[in-house]
């Protein structure tokens, strides 16, 4: 889908978007970014509010939350290790107009912020961007990258981990998870399946015993 018509869809914009949460790795590579000052403003709000829950808080100053315009449109955010987490610009913009995006953009960053605090990009041997065939869900040119880097993506353990210690972040905010609940709900409900490791159904599941309801709706 070309991209002029692809934010034209709007909600539909959630089944592609799920993957913000889905895909993070670690990177020796430079992934480009780009400069908007009031987007930034709020996804390094909304970055510091919940990094002061978490249990990296005392190191709020060494984070850096950086925008990227990946040209894979369902790439939301990565976490590339040393505290450095990258946000889809398109996701960010849109969350600063609509609640439902708002809330994946919070979701996103506590699941990177998560992947951070565990050390989840030390515990993958470090560089997760390598020459190689070791790419799982996506090349590198889809986050703007040079075709002869590859990815390795974090496990699915890895990601339900992120998904699960990203909604105790909620928790310690005051946040309903069961809003997490929802989107992931109204994703399956479009038939968005995820992928090997970061399948919906799974997530679901697992969203609905951390929040300890079934019945979400």
């Amino acid at each position: 889908m070309r991209k002029a018509k692809t934010w034209r869809i709007g909600f539909l914009f959630g089944l592609m978007v799920s993957q913000l949460c889905l895909i993070a790795c670690s990177t020796q590579a430079t992934i480009p970014t780009v400069s908007d000052d009031l987007v930034e403003s709020l996804v390094r709000t909304e970055a510091a509010r919940i990094i002061s829950v978490s249990e990296d808080k005392q190191h709020l100053s060494e984070y850096h939350i950086f925008l990227s315009a990946f040209p894979r449109k369902d790439v939301l955010g990565m976490s590339v290790g040393n505290r450095r987490i990258y946000i889809s610009h398109e996701l960010a913009k849109l969350a600063a107009k609509r609640s439902f995006h708002l809330w994946l953009l919070r979701q996103t960053l506590a699941h990177e912020i998560a992947h951070e605090t565990a050390g989840h990009a030390r515990q993958s041997s470090g560089a997760s961007f390598l020459r190689g065939p070791f790419a799982r869900t996506m090349s590198s040119t889809d986050i703007g990258l040079p075709a002869y880097v590859t990815v390795r993506n974090y496990s699915a353990e890895k990601e339900f981990e992120a998904d699960a210690q990203g909604l105790q972040y909620w928790t310690r905010l005051g946040w309903d998870c069961r809003i997490w609940v929802r989107i992931l709900q109204s994703f399956e409900k479009q038939n968005y399946v995820g992928d090997g490791v970061h399948p919906t159904a799974e997530r679901l599941r697992r969203a609905k015993a951390v929040c300890r309801t079934d019945d979400a709706v």
